[in-house]
């Protein structure tokens, strides 16, 4: 007897965001500043698994240069690299245009500057609060999302519920039941996990209380609620940078735009590249 998935199993999820970008094959916009060698290696690696068409929007002369360090000299003077490149001195201003205008499928924030790109965000697309859905893969290759992670995100009661059913429509959109571990400042006060039952009782979305057990909260969740935007940003840097863990980007919950933010400290931007080129409306 074959036994049947989990539905609460991110692994079918990230199963299906590789099958489908390939198969999309979308076009994706990078933004890129001060580009070394490691940038355009990861470039080159989305390339060649075949995720995306990308579109490296940065000065030319700067993106030219470093990929002197992966592509042979002929292949740069003769205009034959495999991406195409946006020359610009504002990357954070030009990719939300290009996202914006339908020049691309779907855009990475890669290397440009996270206040002014996310600015330019909320400015052009006449957005108020930003909803970033982290999606991580533990030491131990265990995947989740995590949210919220920016530093002035779910700092209300009401942005922790928008988080919570975005969240969860969004899982579902591939297949994955949401289960929701939630943290909280107080490991003893319950009174705000009993507010959001309260919310929560008629919207079919399972969750638990975990208090401060962020362990068990990873381990038995695909979904980790933080207290607020800075706890959720020290859970993903203790994660990614010293824990051994991998981040793949943080798609923004938007209804028609498909934007992944990314870490530039981290820097690896295959897996974000991927992740943008699935999410994306192209057929």
């Amino acid at each position: 007897m074959v036994e049947k998935p989990n539905p609460e199993d991110l692994n079918i999820f990230l199963d299906q965001i590789e099958k489908r970008a390939v198969s999309k094959h979308s076009k994706v916009a990078m933004g890129v500043r001060n580009p070394n060698e490691k940038t355009i290696q990861c470039i080159k690696n989305a390339i060649d698994l075949g995720y995306a068409d990308l579109v490296l929007v940065g000065n030319e002369e700067e993106i030219k240069k470093a990929s002197l360090s992966v592509y042979p000299e002929s292949v740069i003077e003769s205009d034959l690299l495999p991406f195409e490149i946006y020359d610009t001195n504002e990357p954070e201003k030009d990719i939300v245009n290009l996202l914006v205008t339908d020049k691309v499928d779907a855009a990475i924030r890669g290397k440009s500057k996270a206040s002014d790109v996310l600015s330019c965000i909320k400015e052009t697309c006449n957005v108020q609060n930003l909803h970033r859905l982290a999606l991580l893969i533990s030491g131990y290759g265990k995947p989740f999302f995590l949210a919220p992670v920016g530093i002035d995100e779910g700092a209300t009661f009401e942005d922790k519920l928008q988080f919570i059913c975005l969240g969860a429509t969004f899982l579902r959109r591939f297949g994955v039941s949401p289960c929701i571990g939630i943290l909280s400042e107080d490991e003893f006060d319950d009174s705000e996990f009993l507010k959001i039952k309260e919310e929560m009782k008629d919207k079919n979305i399972k969750f638990r209380f975990y208090g401060h057990d962020v362990q068990s909260a990873i381990e038995k969740s695909n979904f980790v609620l933080a207290p607020n935007g800075i706890s959720g940003n020290l859970i993903f840097r203790s994660l990614v940078f010293l824990g051994g863990g991998t981040g793949l980007g943080a798609p923004m919950l938007m209804d028609r735009h498909i934007f992944v933010d990314t870490s530039r400290s981290y820097g690896n931007f295959t897996k974000a590249i991927m992740v943008a080129s699935a999410l994306s409306k192209k057929p």
